[in-house]
């Protein structure tokens, strides 16, 4: 496991005392004017076990310096001016300067020794269940043997790699790259790497986009697939059916994949793990909590919120690091485990519901032949569109159908067999956005706003009916009568039959 890195404290007397601290690939620097008389002092923190060194610039010719620790069973300091974090606590460091039979002290560093950040705890603590083993069992087994192994995730946001500084420093590549060095053959190039994240959208999206994501741009079904939605589904009307829905999608694939359930975290402290995580229970999934990780740490002292967090909602890079190293745990308790002796069972009964199992997605190039639509006055295209962070040029849903200011009044029409209808459109802050109606049979179900002010050309979800059995129904979609002269960008439908 990696621990964070040591400290280094440069600090400049006389005229000027600069801090450099290093953690994890991190730096800062820090400056203090010093005064030519009066004592200089610092304050900084390091972790037990940590060290820092004190380097005085611009020594006098000739002259000797001293160090001595107030308290030595928090702090020590040796004669070259290093110092250790020996328990938590706070000590001072009293530099002093002898030239010319005179000695003087040029200055104070005030330090605080906070806890030392246990990885293997941290790891430990991370990992709610490994489940039934089965599945990943032999996912390890094809990767040794030098059969492909594609490795998926699929969320928001956080797993796309926001604020990890480079994409190769997301916490899902970071993982696929422990897998595939660990597990892969030879130099791991049997082992394949899937990020289906998507800023901004919850499981109810990522059920309806899941074959597009993640089946066809691996070109096949994964073999592991990783599910992080705790801080995405806030918002979830289904309240928890089209995560389960999601997960019973996969499990139920030919490949037969091993789902593993993962619980991020917001700076709040907020995730919805204790929903979701009776899902994982019910069907034995492995499940990895980020929150049970590093709340504790945050409470000790031993990480801070700056350095796991970048703003309110993302990890740093080191944070992406910490919670791939969680990952990588559960990857190593899997390896030295027993396979279990057989796979999981999936029951009939939903948790919580299975609404939109078997879900399939309909855009303007992707629709059964049995399904009919006229795009009407929605026959434009939005080029406008949300992108993926580290492929810009790549739209999010670029086949799409848009209602132009000129577009007219023509409604957009589709008639099709299925018993549940979801419908994607895109949300945007620019005040040309009108509303939609929405009507099922000839009866107005919904109305649907593509304005908002926090909008940013993010895709919206919205589930326009459900019913038990499967039926045909004709799916009217118009302008509202305020919005006439308005845009609207209808992006996908997803349905069950």
């Amino acid at each position: 496991m990696r621990r964070f890195k040591s400290f280094v404290i440069v600090l400049s007397f006389v005229l000027l005392a600069c801090f450099v601290t290093e953690t994890a690939g991190l730096q800062q620097i820090i400056s203090v004017k010093a005064a030519t008389v009066a004592t200089v002092k610092a304050k900084e923190t390091l972790r037990v076990g940590a060290t820092t060194t004190i380097v005085i610039n611009n020594k006098v010719a000739k002259a000797t310096y001293s160090f001595q620790s107030s308290a030595t069973k928090v702090v020590t300091v040796d004669k070259k001016g290093t110092i250790t974090g020996k328990k938590v606590g706070t000590a001072s460091i009293t530099v002093k300067q002898t030239y010319n039979s005179k000695t003087t002290v040029v200055g104070t560093v005030e330090v605080t020794v906070r806890p030392e950040l246990e990885m293997v705890k941290v790891c430990e603590n991370s990992l709610v269940s490994s489940g039934n083993n089965y599945r990943m069992k032999k996912a390890i087994e094809k990767a040794q043997n030098g059969e492909e192994v594609i490795i998926a995730y699929i969320g928001g946001s956080i797993t796309e790699g926001y604020n990890a500084l480079k994409p190769v420093q997301s916490y899902g590549y970071l993982a696929y790259e422990y897998f595939k060095k660990t597990f892969g053959k030879g130099d791991g190039s049997n082992v394949k790497f899937v990020n289906a994240g998507m800023a901004g959208t919850p499981s109810s999206l990522g059920m309806v986009r899941y074959e597009r994501d993640v089946v066809r741009v691996a070109g096949a079904e994964p073999d592991i697939l990783f599910v992080e939605f705790a801080v995405n589904d806030g918002d979830d009307t289904t309240n928890g059916d089209a995560y389960e829905s999601l997960v019973v999608n996969a499990l139920k694939s030919e490949k037969k994949p091993a789902v593993v359930l993962l619980f991020s975290v917001f700076k709040s402290k907020w995730n919805l793990q204790s929903r979701l995580q009776p899902i994982g229970e019910y069907y034995n999934l492995p499940m990895i909590s980020i929150k049970d990780a590093v709340l504790p740490e945050l409470a000790s002292g031993a990480l801070t919120d700056a350095e796991f967090f970048s703003d309110q909602y993302h990890p740093t890079s080191d944070g992406h690091q910490l919670m791939a190293d969680c990952i990588n745990h559960y990857f190593d308790t899997v390896a030295v485990e027993a396979i279990a002796e057989s796979d999981i069972t999936i029951p009939e009964e939903a948790k919580v519901g299975n609404s939109f199992v078997g879900i399939k997605m309909i855009d303007s190039k992707n629709a059964d032949n049995a399904i009919s639509i006229n795009a009407g006055g929605f026959s434009s295209v939005d080029t406008v569109l949300g992108s993926f962070k580290y492929n810009m040029s790549l739209k999010t849903f670029p086949s799409n159908w848009k209602h132009a200011s000129n577009g007219g009044s023509k409604s957009f029409t589709m008639k099709l067999d299925c018993k549940n209808l979801v419908i994607v459109y895109k949300l945007s802050n620019s005040k040309t956005t009108g509303k939609i109606d929405v009507y099922v049979d000839g009866v107005k179900k919904e109305t649907y706003d593509g304005y908002t002010g926090g909008g940013w050309n993010n895709p919206m979800t919205k589930v326009v009916f459900e019913a038990e059995e499967s039926a045909t129904h004709t799916i009217e979609i118009k302008m509202a009568s305020d919005s006439k002269d308005k845009e609207f960008s209808i992006l996908a439908f997803g349905y069950t039959k």
